[in-house]
């Protein structure tokens, strides 16, 4: 497949972000279920929260640390699992709703096509969510061992704080920057008829050029909810405020994700998109 040029490619992440003030609210719509639950199986924001509480923790070991970090207790971990299902479910449905529109100018959500779309799409969903997932799981476990290996060799708490949010720091960057780096695999896998392996090396080259300004985009997009947890966790907020916090995250960032994902995709391979070329339909028209 052709890759168009990278040099004139900025008008694709203001054309994400004026697509996602357009039609966002419709697929954080298909969010809600899925965000509410996946908090109580993976929290985005435990290793941030526990920074704040450095004045009082004194974990014993490495298991101690890890499981203080979580908001909520493992007991509940099946309603995190229930979450990860409907994500694949949902984030299947959004790359239909979304090629769709693209493809053909018709931006429709109505419940006679969720078939289709999850024949074609689900597969490859359940793969791309399962990969941030591990990636998700194995950073924090990673910023964990950060945390208690500067716990260990500092004596001053201040130290601790001052390494391990420099540790929180790297981990949440290398983290959108990994997200950034195979974005347009799933796109790839759907419509290129390419192999799982070889739509991801698709993927990576066609970043070229590209990588810089989608990482800055996914920053811009995951800053406001950032900032939001840093003051709830200084004035000490509480739990419930901390996962409806973490809900909110996954309820917009997710969406966005995937808008900005076939954004890229359209412009890279150079595809005509029809939703810049027709007026808006019903979207629960067939």
């Amino acid at each position: 497949m052709r890759v168009r040029n990278s040099n004139n490619s900025k008008a694709c992440f203001k054309q994400t972000w004026k697509y996602f003030f357009d039609k966002g609210a419709y697929l954080m719509l298909m969010s809600v279920a899925p965000a509410l639950l996946l908090p109580f199986l993976l929290s985005p924001s435990s290793t941030l929260y526990y920074l704040f509480d450095y004045e009082t923790i004194n974990p014993s070991n490495f298991a101690d640390m890890y499981i203080a970090m979580r908001e909520l207790p493992f007991s509940y971990w099946y309603l995190g699992l229930i979450g990860l299902a409907l994500l694949v479910f949902f984030v299947a449905i959004m790359y239909g709703v979304i090629d769709t529109h693209m493809r053909i100018g018709v931006f429709t959500i109505a419940p006679d096509r969720v078939k289709t779309r999850l024949n074609f799409n689900l597969l490859t969903s359940l793969l791309f969510c399962l990969l941030a997932f591990c990636s998700f799981e194995i950073f924090n476990l990673l910023a964990t061992v950060l945390y208690y290996l500067w716990w260990v060799t500092f004596k001053s708490r201040v130290t601790w704080l001052v390494f391990s949010s420099l540790t929180l720091v790297l981990m949440q960057f290398s983290m959108i920057l990994i997200m950034s780096i195979v974005i347009l695999w799933p796109p790839y896998c759907l419509h290129t008829g390419l192999p799982k392996k070889a739509a991801l090396r698709q993927a990576v080259r066609s970043m070229s050029g590209r990588l810089a300004n989608t990482f800055f985009t996914i920053l811009l997009c995951v800053l406001p909810v950032e900032i939001c947890m840093i003051v709830t966790g200084a004035l000490k907020c509480g739990v419930i405020a901390e996962v409806l916090l973490d809900a909110i995250a996954y309820l917009y960032v997710v969406p966005f994700y995937v808008t900005l994902m076939y954004n890229l995709f359209y412009e890279v391979t150079g595809t005509e998109r029809m939703d810049l070329e027709k007026k808006k339909k019903d979207i629960w028209s067939k």
